[in-house]
């Protein structure tokens, strides 16, 4: 008899080039040539939308999703029976609760730091002992002024979303929080603008340096590859990240139908499979497997990294909004 593995991809924030969808029906079309019968459809949906169906009676048999979601979701998912999963330890403890594994880590991002040549000399600093960008990252900003007005440039811009905290990942990397020193050092807009905003800004000059995330180092650096930016500077955040997908399990009385998709996760996770998250842009979930040998993502990830600093998946959204 056939059978079909429904997934939902809701997705709270970019992967670094191609949706994480394509990923995921990239390794159902071979997990599909190991299983012969079963089918697997992968759905993206904003929260809006899945949220709706839930109400309606629809189902998934797997969520794919990242904080946020994941609470508003929790009441319809049940622990995983097998946690034979190879994956960075800090990862499986954020898909705890009740000390049952609910959720599995599939691939991550990372915040960086980034800024162009043109804007740091403009804000008159000297390249030629290169640059630590969380050093002076609310440093550097500046005033231009003519005669009708003094236009404020701010050191340090980011933008926000309902869920992820570019803040958090700051404070972690740097062991302090966003010391405001003066008007210039941080973009009054941050709690107002969205993420592609803020990206913008480092293109127009009006903000030094961009807090972003692994979406905005291929904006910028295809922006090189093409000319359109003579040269970028990036630094890496360690320490906390909450860009991160995670599966979780629909409650499921059909005991094969919820082993295969178990099998599917595990599938996922796979090494040789993770070595695919090249295709998206993301990191694989055990950080020591270095998926990248060239591009940008090989030049700029520090052989250190290390994530051991993150929020619980089921985290409230009350919780993710007082941290914001």
């Amino acid at each position: 008899n056939d059978r079909f593995i429904e997934i939902w991809n809701i997705d709270t924030f970019e992967s670094g080039t191609n949706p994480k969808s394509k990923y995921i029906s990239k390794i159902a079309e071979s997990f599909q040539k190991q299983n012969k019968g079963l089918y697997v459809l992968v759905r993206d949906l904003s929260e809006y939308e899945c949220i709706n169906l839930l109400k309606k009676g629809e189902k998934p048999d797997i969520f794919s999703c990242s904080y946020g979601v994941a609470s508003a979701i929790k009441d319809y998912v049940q622990p995983f029976l097998e946690v034979n999963f190879d994956i960075d330890k800090n990862l499986m403890e954020a898909g705890k609760f009740d000390d049952k594994q609910y959720a599995i880590a599939w691939c991550m991002g990372f915040y960086a730091l980034i800024s162009t040549e043109e804007n740091l000399l403009k804000a008159k600093q000297n390249l030629d002992e290169g640059i630590i960008l969380s050093q002076k990252a609310l440093k550097m900003g500046y005033d231009v002024k003519n005669k009708k007005y003094t236009k404020i440039i701010s050191s340090l811009t980011y933008g926000v979303n309902d869920y992820l905290l570019p803040k958090k990942a700051f404070s972690t990397y740097t062991n302090m929080g966003l010391v405001i020193t003066s008007e210039y050092s941080l973009d009054k807009n941050v709690n107002l603008q969205t993420t592609y905003t803020a990206y913008t800004k480092i293109l127009s000059g009006e903000s030094v340096v961009l807090l972003g995330t692994q979406r905005d180092v291929y904006r910028i650096n295809n922006r090189e590859l093409s000319g359109k930016t003579a040269k970028a500077y990036y630094e890496v955040l360690s320490g906390f990240s909450d860009l991160i997908q995670f599966c979780l399990l629909t409650k499921n009385e059909d005991s094969i139908k919820l082993k295969l998709c178990e099998n599917f996760v595990q599938y996922l996770v796979l090494e040789n499979n993770q070595q695919k998250l090249t295709e998206i842009g993301m990191m694989p979930v055990k950080l020591s497997n270095k998926i990248y040998n060239t591009g940008i993502m090989c030049d700029i990830i520090p052989q250190n990294f290390s994530i051991d600093n993150y929020n619980n998946i089921f985290i409230s959204k009350a919780e993710l909004a007082s941290l914001q």
